[in-house]
């Protein structure tokens, strides 16, 4: 295995680390993985590294890089949409692949706000023979909900009659209003997944062209996504096929800090890459 730093787009203004195999498998994609919110190519503690690096173990190709704006990456048209922007950094990373590595099948995908990238982008790429998603849009159902008031909701009161009968209650409630005292109100960014209309319809294109899709939830979900059945009910309409899987990951943190909850999570990328493609 060797990893080649590499600089492609317009002006080389996008930064990136392409992991080769010492022996690449034949025929297979080579997966991009997307920046994933603000966080540089080298992932969340350094998830993307790790995984380009066991992929590549496996005989793939792996590319990690800077979408415009983070890490060492230059925003080219500043006046476009940011999602424009996204598709178009996307673009120039397989274009990249396709160019000086003989690459011409992909797989893209992330985590979070990468995932969601990855996954608009699919839809517009014949060249893309997969997706891997890491946390990305969930949507409530009728059992999701009765599942919150039994579970979630009616334990939350339990606790926080307790913590008021112990008068540790007006400890947190202080935190809280010091908080907003202090003018800092919730987290400093606030992704908004995309709605489900979107996610549907996308989705059945992914579908009804035999991609690869894997879904992997992580407990960062909980609050929004209970049981791997859930998905099939997120998208009654959808008729899903052999090549899309699910993964459900409740003791892995969104964001994995542990080495263990890391190592869960790019155990599970491996094994099903391996398997699909």
């Amino acid at each position: 295995m060797k990893e080649i730093a590499c600089q492609f787009g317009e002006k080389d203004r996008l930064f990136g680390v392409v992991t080769i195999p010492r022996k690449a498998r034949r025929p297979g994609p080579a997966l991009v993985l997307v920046s994933a919110g603000l966080t540089a190519k080298s992932g969340p503690y350094r998830l993307y590294t790790e995984i380009a690096r066991e992929l590549a173990g496996s005989g793939f190709v792996v590319l990690r890089f800077d979408l415009g704006g983070i890490g060492n990456s230059q925003v080219a048209r500043p006046d476009q949409p940011l999602q424009v922007r996204t598709e178009q950094d996307i673009r120039d990373a397989l274009g990249y692949l396709e160019a000086n590595h003989d690459v011409h099948e992909f797989v893209v995908g992330g985590l979070c706000s990468g995932a969601e990238d990855a996954f608009r982008y699919a839809e517009k790429d014949a060249r893309i023979q997969g997706v891997m998603l890491v946390d990305p849009h969930t949507f409530d159902t009728a059992y999701w909900r009765l599942r919150g008031i039994l579970s979630r909701y009616t334990l939350d009161r339990i606790v926080y009659r307790f913590l008021r009968a112990i008068r540790a209650i007006t400890v947190i409630e202080d935190s809280k209003n010091r908080s907003n005292i202090e003018g800092f109100e919730g987290s400093l960014i606030n992704y908004h997944y995309m709605d489900k209309g979107e996610a549907t319809k996308i989705l059945s294109a992914l579908v009804d062209r035999n991609t690869g899709i894997h879904y992997i939830y992580t407990g960062g979900s909980i609050d929004t996504f209970h049981h791997k059945d859930q998905f099939r009910a997120m998208f009654p309409g959808v008729k899903l096929n052999g090549r899309l899987v699910v993964d459900f990951l409740p003791h892995v943190e969104h964001v994995q800090i542990f080495d263990e909850d890391r190592r869960a999570l790019i155990d599970t990328v491996v094994r099903r890459f391996s398997a699909m493609y």
